[in-house]
């Protein structure tokens, strides 16, 4: 058995056809109404996504138990390894765990096709088989990107995911800013773990609050600091997919798989570095007033030299 937050996951044998499979109940107790409809909107969204790279459901319903009627459904059961153990013990290159991300891009690309926002993407959720396919798994917390009359929403205030890869605008806890570009942002943080061996934002010790506070203001250390084999466009897609302004990240996964295709060609990506203008202009936001007064100073350097 596998915790999954209200659900509990476990390995079970299917009659017919024959085959393993993952098996999601509610756990006893934990059937609440925003439970309920949660567990089956998470059927619903699986129910529409048909692609390699996500598991697929098989069957979902209710069941008896000395407690009454609890929903369950079944799913593929994906053998692999954790993405960030997978890369670790297979001593993956850089190259290789591009393209393993590559093909993660790919999947998530499928589900927001399909109007599902995954809100949860992070290594743990992604499996890798023997062959180097990747899985996502867990859409718990997925939401509409419709926000149709049959989505499901999130309590104002409310925090779902996983922080330390949560984009700005998801740890604010709204849903009207939340879009396939909150995903990219995961998509980003990802990359970063895999190729630099750490996160972005180093949250240890922080309350909750101010590591909410760190991840919406702090900037994120160029990989190219990190390690000098990761200076250039490899940084700068980096960079563009964890924009802290979605409106500045990557349009869709597709957007960010075709850059990185693009970076293993040896070919010249879309993306390109934040201008110096505006790196001031966020030094200026995370340091007033004393930001303002070095944007200042070296805008006027700058000005003064042409």
């Amino acid at each position: 058995m596998q915790p999954g937050g209200s659900g509990a996951v476990y390995l079970a044998e299917q009659n017919v056809p024959r085959r393993m499979v993952a098996l999601k109940v509610i756990r006893p107790g934990a059937a609440s109404p925003e439970t309920l409809r949660r567990f089956h909107f998470e059927a619903s969204m699986l129910g529409k996504l048909r692609h390699i790279g996500i598991a697929q459901i098989y069957e979902a319903g209710t069941y008896d138990d000395s407690v009454g009627a609890r929903p369950y459904f079944a799913m593929e059961h994906v053998a692999g390894k954790q993405l960030a153990s997978f890369a670790r013990e297979k001593y993956l290159g850089t190259r290789a765990k591009l393209e393993l991300l590559a093909n993660v891009c790919d999947a998530v690309q499928h589900a927001h096709q399909h109007g599902v926002i995954h809100r949860d993407l992070k290594p743990g959720n992604i499996l890798v088989d023997e062959t180097g396919q990747p899985t996502v798994l867990d859409f718990g917390v997925a939401c509409s990107a419709d926000r149709g009359p049959h989505s499901v929403s999130t309590r104002p205030g409310a925090l779902l995911g996983t922080i330390e890869y949560m984009s700005p605008e998801q740890i604010d806890g709204g849903t009207e800013e939340v879009d396939t570009r909150t995903d990219i942002y995961s998509l980003g943080v990802i990359m970063y773990e895999l190729l630099a061996g750490r996160m972005p934002h180093d949250l240890t010790g922080l309350s909750m609050t101010a590591a909410m506070g760190h991840v919406r203001r702090e900037s994120v250390p160029p990989l190219g600091r990190i390690h000098r084999t990761l200076r250039g466009d490899i940084e700068t897609i980096c960079a563009k997919a964890m924009e802290k302004d979605k409106t500045r990240r990557y349009e869709s996964a597709s957007a960010l798989r075709a850059d990185i295709h693009r970076l293993l060609r040896n070919e010249p990506i879309t993306a390109r570095p934040a201008s110096a203008i505006y790196q001031l202009r966020k030094l200026a936001k995370r340091n007033r007033p004393e930001g303002r007064v070095i944007a200042h100073r070296v805008c006027d350097a700058a000005y003064r030299s042409t």
